[in-house]
C-alpha cells in the first residue's frame, strides 16, 4: 500500500491566505516543506480522499490526472475537504474524452453539500458521476479495499464526519484527520473487527497548543498512539505520521520534525509518500 499526501495543511493553509503570523511569514520565506496546502491523500495511485479547493493546485504540482479516478472518499463538508463546485466540473460539456463513471463515497450530511454544487448547475450527469451515501460502523466495499466509516469528533458532532480505516487485504491504513481525541466506542469497534495498522495518520492541527474539541494536539497524538498498543491494534512495524497542521498550532515544519523523531513518528510534509 502507498499513501501519497498531496496536502497536509488544515482550512487556511500555511501560510494562511490573510496571515501575518510568524509561522506564515517564516513559511512565505523559507518555502520548502513550510508551505501546507489543504489536506488531501491518494492511495495506491487510485483511490482518492477528499477533494478541497487546493485539489487543482494538487494537479499542477503532482501532475495527478483526476479523471482517471474511479473512486472519490469524502470526509466531511468543510469545504477544505469537499469543494463540491469542482467535482461538478466532470460532467459533460466541462470535461471531454472522460468514459469512466467517478464513484463518490460520504455520510448523508456530506450528500447535502455535494447535492448543492449540481444545483447550482442545474443538472447532474449520473453517468460521469454518482454519489453513493455511507453510514458509520457500517463496513463496505471500494474495488479490493475494505472501508470501515467512523464517526469523527468534529463539525456538529453528529456523525456528520467521518474519518476511515482503509485495508487492502494485506495492509491496514487508519485516516484520523479533522476529530478530536477518538470515542472509547471507536476503539471497541476498531478491536472488535481485529484491525491491525501499518500506517496510522493522525491529527495534529494544534500541535503544542491546548486540546482544541473539534481536532487534536501533540500530547493527544501520543495518548491516541498507547491507546492502539494497548489494544493491541499496532505493531513493532507499524508507522506513524502527524498530519493536518494549522499555522495556529505555533511550529514550523521544521521544528515539528525534531520533536516528532524523537519519538520514531514522521511530520508529513506535501508530496510525502509512505509505502507499508
Amino acid at each position: 500500500m502507498k499513501i501519497k499526501y498531496l496536502g497536509t495543511g488544515a482550512a487556511e493553509r500555511v501560510p494562511a491566505i490573510f496571515c501575518n503570523c510568524k509561522i506564515c511569514k517564516n513559511a512565505r520565506e523559507v518555502g520548502g516543506r513550510e508551505i501546507r496546502t489543504q489536506t488531501q491523500f491518494i492511495i495506491d495511485d487510485r483511490l482518492l480522499i477528499d477533494f478541497p479547493g487546493d485539489s487543482y493546485l494538487h494537479l499542477l504540482k503532482c501532475k495527478i490526472d483526476f479523471s482517471k479516478f474511479n473512486n472519490l472518499l469524502l470526509t466531511h463538508w468543510h469545504s477544505d475537504h469537499l469543494y463540491a463546485e469542482d467535482i461538478a466540473y466532470r460532467m459533460s460539456n466541462y470535461a471531454n474524452n472522460v468514459d469512466n463513471l467517478l464513484n463518490v463515497y460520504g455520510n448523508e450530511t456530506v450528500k447535502d453539500f455535494y447535492n448543492r454544487a449540481f444545483e447550482l448547475e442545474e443538472r447532474t450527469d449520473e453517468k460521469r458521476i454518482m454519489y453513493h451515501t455511507i453510514k458509520p460502523y457500517q463496513k463496505f466495499k471500494i474495488d479490493e479495499y475494505t472501508v470501515f466509516p467512523l464517526p469523527a469528533q468534529h463539525g456538529k458532532f453528529q456523525e456528520d464526519c467521518f474519518i476511515y480505516a482503509i485495508n487492502d487485504g494485506k495492509n491496514t491504513f487508519l485516516d484520523t484527520h479533522d476529530t478530536g481525541y477518538p470515542t472509547l466506542e471507536m476503539f471497541d469497534y476498531l478491536e472488535k473487527n481485529n484491525l491491525v495498522f501499518s500506517l496510522v495518520s493522525i491529527d495534529c492541527t494544534g500541535q503544542v497548543d491546548e486540546s482544541v474539541a473539534p481536532h487534536m494536539n501533540w500530547k493527544e497524538a501520543l495518548k491516541f498512539i498507547e491507546e492502539l498498543k494497548k489494544r493491541n491494534l499496532i505493531t513493532l512495524e507499524t508507522k506513524f505520521v502527524i498530519n493536518h497542521f494549522s499555522h495556529n498550532g505555533g511550529l514550523t515544519y521544521e521544528e515539528m520534525s525534531k520533536i516528532s523523531e524523537k519519538h520514531g513518528i514522521i511530520t508529513s510534509y506535501d508530496g510525502l509518500e509512505i509505502f507499508v
